[in-house]
Parts: C-alpha cells; structure tokens; sequence
C-alpha cells in the first residue's frame, strides 16, 4: 500500500510539473517545451521554470515544516503559521519599504527584505514561544493565533499608508494571500539551499521526533530535552518560511492539509511523513499557481485557493471523535 500511494504521489507530481511547464499567464505549446525558441524559449528559461522551482520549493518547505511541528506539538492542526512566522515575516518584508522614504533604490530594497524578515519571523515565533511556556500547548497555539492576527494587521496599516504614495509595492493581497510570478534563478538557488537543510536535518532527525511526538517523559528518560528541541525547530522553521514569505507572501492552509492526507495514505511515521509530505506538497502547490494565474482568465490568491481544500480538513479534524490536541 505504502509502494503504490508513493508511485502514485510520484506520477502525480510529474504531471504536475508537465502542466507546469506549459500553462501560466503565457500557455506555451508542447512543441516549444522540448525545442524552445524565440520569445518561448526566453518565457521558458527566465521565467516559467524559475517560477515552477520556486513552487516546487516552497511547496516541500511549508508541508515537511506543517508535518515536523505536527509531530513535535502533538497537534493535528499545526502549521508553520500557528507560531506567527508568516505573519512576522511579512510584517517585517512590508517594513523594508519605508527605506523608500530615503531615497532609497526599489531595485536596493528586494535584498534587504529576507534579512528583515528573518528577523521579524524569528522575533514573532519567540513570542509564540514565550506565550507556550506560560501556558502549554493550548496557549501556543492561541498565542499564535494572535500573534499573527497582529502582524497582518500591523502589514495592512503600513501598505495602506504607502500604497498610494509608492505603488510599486506589491499589494495587500500578495502579502497576506499569496502569489509566486515573481521570482527569478537567485530566489530557486536559495531555497534549494533552505530545502535541502531542511528536509535533511528532518529525516536525520526522524527517530528523535518520533520520540517527541510519543511523551515527553520518554523523551526525558531517554536523554533529550523536548523543550530545547521544540524551540530549535520552531526557529529553524520560522528561518526557512520567512524566506519563503518574503518572495511569494503568506501561502496558508498547505502545512495543514498535506500531513493529514499523507497519514491517510501512507502512515505517521516521520520519516515516511516527510518525504512524502514534501511531494505532495510540491504537487498541490504547482497545480494551485496555475489555476492562480490565468487558467480562468483571472488571477486568484493561492490561499483562498488552498483554504477551499484546508478548511474541510481542519473541521474534519476538530469534529472526529479520536482527534485531541494531543493525539500526535
């Protein structure tokens, strides 16, 4: 069973990076996928495929991180957000635009942004962090919750203030619901760089979540301080996503849903868990940026898209009689 889903997941994924290559805002014929030319070839190599890896990236980033901190808090409604991070990081992306107020290049700006928002995102999950330790897994994930609502509301005031006077900036909708177009080759290099560490250390890591995701006494019993581990996860993961937030915004609903379809399919284990969450991942969210832009004709955030599939899971969750918020 566990072979034929993974087949399945990996034809999955392959089609989905076909229909990648070839729809968008430009739909490209399937003779000039394999023999480019001409204003193809240049939308092909400069942009669709920067555009698809990006995708790909991010899609394994934010579902390998929904199904480690699922696993570390026990919490089947767990995603990289709970802890604030996107939010956090989005605040601190939008922040970066007030350097325009000194003269400052636009073109300067794009590589201030990631810095400032690893820090905001890290300053944010901190908080969330600070909020669990006084009041345990419940309050975590409240304090989360309210951490992010303050630092989307915090990216609204400052982009209804500057909008008008620098529209340059990318609008309220990218930040908070999502949008990858604008990427480029040096953004795919650096999330290769942030995926691999990640799903690296997850999968060398895989036995010690395990134990995490089983009891904390366990864990203690058998030399590991769980607190330490929760808290190296939370930044490491809040490290990646703010990457991830300040070049495509907040993707939401994806660390949701893609833990809970893989653990119907395959199974919980971690290691199972987070390769096959990164796949799935990259498939969804490929398919979700063509229907986000122009396959209708119209361009729709990627959120409201996901939310559409994560929401009936996150109530399926909550209204299972065997599901708690510490099941996992």
């Amino acid at each position: 069973m566990v072979r034929l889903s993974g087949i399945f997941l990996i034809i999955g994924f392959i089609i989905s990076f076909l229909l990648g290559l070839l729809y968008g805002d430009v739909t490209i014929p399937i003779s000039e996928i394999f023999h480019p030319s001409g204003v193809y070839a240049y939308i092909l190599l400069n942009i669709r495929l920067p555009t698809l890896t990006v995708a790909i990236l991010i899609g394994a980033i934010l579902s390998t991180s929904g199904a480690v901190l699922q696993m570390l808090l026990r919490n089947p409604l767990v995603d990289p957000y709970i802890s604030g991070t996107a939010s956090g990081g989005a605040f601190g992306a939008v922040l970066t635009y007030l350097l325009l107020m000194l003269n400052l290049p636009f073109s300067w700006i794009i590589y201030f942004q990631p810095l400032v928002a690893f820090f905001t995102a890290t300053l944010a999950t901190l908080i969330t962090i600070m909020i669990g330790k006084k009041s345990g897994y419940l309050g975590l994930v409240i304090g989360g919750v309210l951490v992010s609502f303050i630092f989307s509301s915090l990216v609204t005031v400052i982009l209804s203030v500057m909008s008008a006077k620098y529209p340059q900036i990318p609008p309220l909708t990218f930040w908070l619901l999502g949008d990858i177009s604008v990427v480029g080759w040096f953004n795919a290099i650096i999330l290769s760089l942030f995926a691999i560490l990640l799903l690296y250390f997850s999968l060398s890591n895989s036995r010690l979540i395990d134990l995490l995701s089983i009891s904390d006494e366990i864990s203690y019993s058998q030399g590991v301080n769980p607190n330490k581990q929760r808290v190296f996860w939370l930044l490491f993961i809040s490290l990646v996503v703010a990457y991830c937030v300040s070049i495509a915004g907040i993707i939401g609903f994806l660390g949701i849903i893609v833990p809970h379809i893989i653990r119907r399919l395959i199974g919980g284990n971690t290691s199972q868990l987070v390769m096959y969450s990164s796949l799935l991942g990259s498939t969804i969210l490929i398919l979700s940026n063509i229907l986000s832009h122009g396959i209708f004709g119209y361009f729709i955030p990627l959120t409201a898209l996901l939310s559409i599939m994560g929401a009936p899971i996150m109530i399926f969750a909550l209204v299972r009689k065997d599901v708690n918020v510490e099941e996992y």
